[in-house]
């Protein structure tokens, strides 16, 4: 953690969600599915409407890679077992994938070291050109566009000093096409969708697109710099009616000062509007609506903290004394059903000590429930 320095976290309300309908029917064509491997975690998740779900993970088995793609219909109620990429799972910026989006119940992508793509709803995969060898982050907006944020080479690496390019092109195909560049690698650098307005934290650029993808215009942020320290953006959410960005500021044995701004539209002006609980190192912002904001955290603990007021309080809604195995995917799915993933799973074979619970809210993130696979 860089706590020097301020990092801004702007997560958009369908981060997991790939489209915003109430209810998609599955077609004919799509795969009945087998059984679930036992032992299962979770690395990443994306719903495809209020119901329906993909799951990457993996599990133990006696041939590597053990990679796993789990589908629900009912919300977590009941799950089946797909074909995967055969690819292992990795930690980000690791040898293998770390990231699955779904366009639709047919089209998915999975991302990481390589990008993966099934058209038949994970019946069969294969590997698809990436526009660089690391996929950081990666969106399908709607049926329309692709949108990667990139880097040639990992955190560690001098060769390309930290380098990320974001990237588009039609889903249904063609040629990717550069949309910016930046300098750094930043805290949690992201794309993140809520209908057609697409945002993207790139190093130090904030981006955001109002047209799906096709396009894509800088914007300001509004941390302010502490003691001398520059901003950074890191992470953004949107609830359809405001844009919610969260200021990771001063930080302090295990703490980081948190400030929540809100701008309507796509942020020509912001206002700070509250400050979550100081506990945990950065974090990640998801909104439902102006009375479903959850902060996602860790450091010697794991944390989730929910706002019913549009940001201005904060209370703990959760909490695991699991020394920071932090969270993963966290979004809305709707104003009120939420998902996250406690403890990602990284490891092939599901060996790692991560838990990789899937979990649930119906409430804005009052409550959580974990969902067994």
């Amino acid at each position: 953690m860089r706590k020097s320095i301020i990092n801004i976290i702007v997560v958009v309300v369908g981060v997991v969600l790939a489209v915003a309908t109430a209810a998609i029917a599955l077609p004919l064509s799509t795969p009945a599915g087998g059984p679930v491997p036992a032992r299962t975690k979770a690395t990443s998740v994306t719903f495809v409407s209020s119901q329906t779900a993909f799951v990457l993970g993996s599990a133990p088995c006696a041939h590597r890679p053990c990679t796993v793609i789990l589908r629900t219909l009912d919300r977590g109620g009941s799950w089946r077992g797909l074909p995967a990429p055969l690819e292992r799972v990795s930690a980000r910026y690791g040898n293998g994938l770390w990231g699955l989006r779904f366009a639709d119940p047919l089209r998915g992508y999975a991302y990481g070291d390589g990008m993966w793509v099934t058209g038949d709803g994970g019946a069969s995969w294969r590997r698809m050109p990436a526009p660089a060898r690391l996929v950081v982050d990666f969106a399908a907006v709607r049926d329309r566009e692709l949108v990667a944020l990139t880097s040639t080479c990992g955190l560690a690496s001098a060769r390309c000093a930290g380098r990320l390019t974001l990237y588009h092109r039609p889903i249904a195909g063609g040629t990717w096409r550069r949309v910016a560049t930046s300098g750094r690698f930043g805290f949690d650098d992201s794309i993140a969708v809520h209908a057609n307005v697409v945002w993207a934290l790139a190093g130090e650029r904030l981006l955001v697109s109002v047209d799906g993808g096709r396009s894509f215009h800088p914007r300001s942020q509004p941390c302010p710099p502490h003691r001398g320290s520059l901003p950074q953006p890191a992470s953004i959410t949107d609830d359809g009616a405001h844009t919610y960005l969260l200021c990771i500021g001063q930080g302090f044995t295990g703490h980081t000062v948190k400030y929540v701004y809100r701008t309507n539209g796509t942020g020509s002006a912001w206002t700070l509007v509250g400050m979550s609980p100081a506990a945990g190192d950065g974090g990640t912002l998801a909104a439902g609506s102006d009375r479903a904001l959850i902060v996602a955290t860790a450091s010697a603990a794991s944390w989730l903290y929910s706002s019913r007021d549009a940001g201005r309080h904060w209370r703990t809604a959760l909490s695991y004394g699991d020394g920071g195995e932090g969270w993963g995917d966290l979004g809305f799915t709707t104003a009120t059903d939420g998902v996250v993933i406690h403890g990602p799973g990284v490891t092939d074979g599901g060996g790692s000590s991560k838990p990789g619970q899937l979990l649930l809210t119906s409430d804005g993130g009052r409550t959580w429930r974990v969902t067994p696979f």
